[in-house]
């Protein structure tokens, strides 16, 4: 299950306008961003167990939002890109937040791993591509993947 958390609109200006300053470096012009924190908790928990991790363990409940679904974004021709370490690298963050999760269930998840997901209002996804490959991710460490958006909120 992947767990969803960004930050509400009004607290999230300063990150997504300096996100949209290093695609700008990296050539790309995108109209507006959102940003997201990922975790892949792999475990056999009940969708109120997973719940509980949102809500009371990963959501800041006054400055964050959070779903277990992809987030729907008003952005127009918006791109989504998820980056993530590769398996084979030590995710430390991931490592946390299983102990974590741990104190809050009652289990042990079999893996945590936390990545980041980017929303991108722009005009071409191949030069998103090349942009996220400048400033986004490291190809050694890091896997990444490009899609379409659905809309809504």
């Amino acid at each position: 299950m992947i767990i969803e958390i960004w930050t509400k609109e009004r607290y999230a200006k300063n990150e997504e306008a300096a996100f949209l300053a290093r695609l700008a470096r990296a050539g790309l012009k995108a109209d507006a961003a959102r940003l997201s924190r990922l975790y892949r908790v792999e475990a056999d928990f009940s969708e109120a167990e997973y719940s509980r991790i949102k809500s009371g363990l990963l959501t800041d409940k006054i400055t964050e939002l959070s779903s277990l679904a992809p987030r729907k974004t008003a952005l127009k021709k918006a791109y989504r890109v998820e980056v993530w370490l590769k398996d084979s690298v030590t995710d430390v963050v991931g490592e946390s937040v299983k102990e974590a999760v741990a104190h809050v269930v009652g289990r042990l998840p079999e893996a945590v791993r936390f990545g980041r997901a980017y929303y991108v209002s722009c005009a071409s996804g191949l030069k998103l591509k090349e942009a996220v490959s400048k400033t986004l991710v490291n190809e050694v460490v890091n896997k990444f993947k490009i899609g379409k958006t659905k809309t809504g909120r």
